[in-house]
């Protein structure tokens, strides 16, 4: 009897729980590459790109939402999920979104804790979260990714684009990258991988960073850390003129000369040669973090 008992009360407390949800469906009429602003607070985010000339969104809004305004005019449509006044952080303010734009939407999606997946749209993307994690597959010519401590995971399609890649503590990974990197942090650890580099603009505080590809003819690489160490593995055949130098950091290199003291008494190490054609340009300069230079 008590077993049951506590069932039953599970159960009704489960149904409240779920009747405090407020379900939606709703489709509008969209411009095939307009531009689709998505708002969040906590919950998820998850966008398709598809055929239609339509944007749809469904899911659930828990008790702490007010409402979801959903507007479509000329060749813009905002999804904005709004809070009650009453809601306070972490109190029923999720809402969870799946939402379908037209493939070819260039996609401006904003959340605090909720977090992102985007998959099949091809138009630009900016994709911005605080604590929410970041997923995305990037087919455009131009992503911009920030997170403040989200953990973000990129994949491209090695077409040439220009990606901007921006974390404080959050971990990242890109992957099948190509053309123009920027990509900053502060203690997150970032993974770069690109199938060519044409131009790669990359600072860290202390989170390790690395990066694997191929320099591109006047390729253009340059990098900073303080305390964070650096990885570089360029494709075989390597062409560039190198300028490496660390304050107090150790710097390995399994092609070419190997570093030399900056002066006979002082700290530092430097490593200054040209490889190949010396087309290409890379620019490595660390305070304490060790630099490792690799074409394999």
């Amino acid at each position: 009897m008590m077993k049951r008992s506590l069932l039953v009360a599970a159960l009704l407390c489960s149904a409240a729980v779920h009747a405090d949800e407020q379900e939606i469906d709703r489709t509008l009429q969209a411009d095939p590459k307009g531009d689709v602003d998505i708002s969040n607070v906590a919950g998820t985010v998850n966008v398709t790109g598809w055929d239609r000339n339509e944007v749809t969104v469904t899911g659930s809004l828990g008790e702490g939402v007010e409402r979801l305004d959903f507007t479509s005019e000329a060749k813009r449509t905002v999804i904005k999920v709004v809070l009650k006044k009453s809601t306070h952080w972490g109190d029923g303010g999720d809402a969870d979104l799946s939402i379908r734009v037209p493939a070819a939407s260039r996609l401006d999606v904003n959340t605090v804790s909720a977090d992102i997946v985007v998959r099949g749209v091809s138009g630009a993307q900016r994709l911005q979260a605080v604590s929410g994690e970041v997923s995305s597959d990037l087919a455009a010519e131009e992503a911009e990714v920030k997170t403040v401590s989200g953990d973000v995971i990129l994949r491209g399609e090695s077409k040439p684009s220009v990606l901007t890649l921006t974390t404080v503590s959050g971990n990242a990974q890109a992957t099948r990258i190509a053309g123009e990197i920027t990509a900053t942090t502060v203690s997150g650890d970032l993974n770069l991988s690109a199938d060519t580099i044409t131009r790669a603009r990359l600072r860290t505080t202390s989170g390790n960073l690395s990066l694997k590809g191929a320099l591109v003819g006047d390729a253009r690489v340059d990098s900073e850390t303080i305390s964070g160490d650096l990885t570089f593995g360029f494709k075989a055949p390597v062409n560039g003129e190198f300028d490496v130098e660390t304050f107090s950091g150790d710097i390995s290199n399994c092609f070419g000369p190997k570093s030399v003291s900056k002066s006979e008494h002082g700290p530092g190490r430097e490593l200054h040669f040209t490889q190949g054609d010396g087309k290409a340009s890379v620019r490595i300069n660390s305070l304490s973090g060790g630099i490792s230079l690799c074409d394999r």
